[in-house]
């Protein structure tokens, strides 16, 4: 039961984690004056610091051992190209089922009319993209690793036989994404689905390093077919035109 209840404390901690600060930087956005670009600053800064003052908690709580490095260089390579194999199909996969039940899915915003406000102050242009891809492929990986992986499976039933750490993690994580935008049960089968198999590439390899990089790949391959298309046009026109 005493777990029970500091897993009912953690998810409101988690909710919480997620809404307060994002609500706070558009409101703070909205105060300078600033459009898109400003937002996208703030909230990066703002997910950076967050995620030293984790660490930082962390030390003081004796569990930095989850930075270990677990295995030799061999295995840890190893582990790390067959978790980038298994991410590439599994965003793949993801991106089927997404795009079949499309239809089904609230991509509605829940600071719509902020957002719009800011939007009207400035819209975005390349450095809120450049910064929107930080966000979305090196900080957001790391701060959600570290939550979700790093020190949730090694709080409730770490190692658990009944593999309760990985269920838990994956649930936590669909229903941590469904609290600004996709409420719906599409997005929570994919983000769950999604959180399960970052679960699993921990609880097998038991480095966190390997996990961040495969959440961090599977986020990258949002721009990848994007990024491929700029460069591809820039080479072309610059160079065989």
């Amino acid at each position: 039961m005493k777990k029970l209840g500091h897993l009912g404390v953690y998810t409101s901690l988690v909710f919480l984690s997620v809404y307060l600060p994002e609500l706070g930087i558009m409101y703070l956005t909205k105060f300078l004056g600033w459009g898109i670009d400003g937002y996208s600053i703030i909230s990066l800064v703002g997910e950076l610091v967050l995620v030293v003052l984790f660490v930082f908690w962390l030390k003081k709580k004796k569990m930095l051992y989850i930075f270990e490095k677990k295995g030799s260089k061999k295995s840890r390579f190893f582990y790390l190209m067959v978790g980038l194999v298994a991410t590439y199909s599994i965003r793949q996969l993801v991106d089927a089922y997404q795009l079949q039940f499309h239809h089904l899915i609230d991509n509605k915003y829940i600071f719509q009319d902020l957002l719009s406000v800011l939007y009207s102050n400035g819209q975005p242009t390349f450095l809120s993209t450049v910064l929107s891809f930080s966000l979305t492929v090196v900080v957001a990986p790391i701060s959600e690793e570290l939550i979700d992986r790093g020190y949730f499976m090694n709080t409730f039933f770490p190692q658990s036989k009944y593999y309760l750490d990985v269920i838990l993690s994956a649930l936590i994580f669909g229903l941590g994404h469904l609290i600004l935008t996709h409420r719906d049960p599409i997005s929570l089968i994919i983000f769950s689905f999604a959180g399960l198999f970052y679960a699993l590439v921990y609880r097998w390899t038991k480095n966190l390093k390997i996990t961040i990089l495969c959440h961090s790949f599977f986020n990258f391959l949002i721009y990848a077919k994007p990024i491929w298309i700029f460069v591809y046009n820039y080479i072309y026109y610059h160079f065989f035109r």
